[in-house]
């Protein structure tokens, strides 16, 4: 925890609950914290308030957690002005356009084509949501925290993420109710981009991130390859419809399940006919009925929806155990 050091004596300063404030226990002294400060000790109050109300096993999960972070991988990127990043990671992927570097808190792109940084920040800068009620949504798009030009002519790119969220990719195979609520998830995020005319045509395990304790899932990767519907892909000649984000959470969920694409899926003890028919069927045209669709299909498959919570930790996803 960061110490505040009092002006008059030198002393370590206490900070009063509300993180607003300090006194100085060997003078007296009071001080106002300023922005910096402030916003500091409300997101560590905010944090610790989150960890004492967790459960012991969260509790015990998260110190798990803390130690494991200590032993993170180490890579300082040198910037263009003489700067220097430095990104402790405890996983990375490469991909068509650069790499990905997962932190505790936040997802660092580092990007072959400063273009690509430029249009991620253009496209998710504009997006909007149907409601107030819906704007929550926006937790779950990235909210780009950083840009930094490389000595390389790269760019690193970073984006904010909960500390327990995951690339999905580390999960592997999965049970047949875990991809079901994969399933809401994605739902929720067409819905979204379908409301913004976007076509996101890497919705898959390596761009989605979940949170296996809450049921949450974002999509943070492969925004430089989201463009308007009805145009044509600048990596290749395909036309990109709003089917493809519909297409894309069936592929994804094929693969959690064990199958190379959707149309595979077959139907077993684990695999009820209704998931299996919704992943190998046709989407409807548009995201909204096609999550109406879902519904359907969910109830008819598992019945009333029950809340299942994976039992991970960060050892076990980040393959350190």
């Amino acid at each position: 925890m960061k110490n505040l050091i009092c002006n008059g004596c030198g002393g370590t300063m206490l900070i009063n609950a509300t993180g607003m404030t300090a006194v100085c226990p060997y003078c007296g002294s009071h001080a106002v914290l300023n922005h910096e400060d402030t916003d500091y000790y409300k997101s560590f109050y905010s944090q610790m308030s989150r960890f004492l109300a967790g459960s012991a096993d969260d509790r015990e999960r998260q110190l798990r957690a803390d130690k494991l972070w200590e032993t993170a991988d180490r890579e300082v990127f040198y910037c263009r002005d003489g700067s220097e990043v430095e990104v402790r990671y405890l996983y990375r992927s490469s991909f068509r356009d650069g790499e990905m570097l997962v932190a505790r808190k936040s997802v660092v792109f580092r990007l072959n084509d400063p273009a690509a940084a430029e249009r991620i920040r253009r496209t998710v800068s504009f997006l909007d949501y149907p409601s107030a009620d819906t704007r929550q949504l926006a937790q779950f798009f990235p909210n780009v925290t950083g840009g930094f030009e490389l000595e390389d002519g790269s760019m690193l790119l970073a984006v904010s993420k909960d500390p327990d969220e995951y690339p999905l990719s580390l999960f592997g195979t999965l049970g047949g109710r875990h991809v079901a609520w994969i399933i809401s998830r994605m739902e929720n995020l067409c819905c979204v981009l379908e409301y913004n005319s976007l076509v996101h045509p890497l919705i898959n395990a390596d761009t989605l991130f979940i949170n296996p304790y809450t049921h949450q899932a974002s999509l943070y990767g492969g925004w430089q390859r989201a463009q308007k519907n009805n145009t044509v892909s600048a990596y290749d000649s395909h036309v990109l419809r709003m089917t493809d984000n519909l297409y894309g959470i069936r592929n994804t969920a094929a693969a959690l399940l064990g199958f190379s694409k959707a149309g595979e899926v077959k139907r077993s003890s684990e695999i009820p006919a209704a998931l299996a028919d919704f992943i190998n069927g046709r989407p409807r045209d548009n995201a909204y009925d096609d999550f109406a669709l879902w519904d359907e299909m969910l109830i008819k498959a598992y019945g009333k929806r029950k809340f299942i919570r994976m039992d991970v930790d960060d050892g076990s996803i980040y393959g350190k155990e």
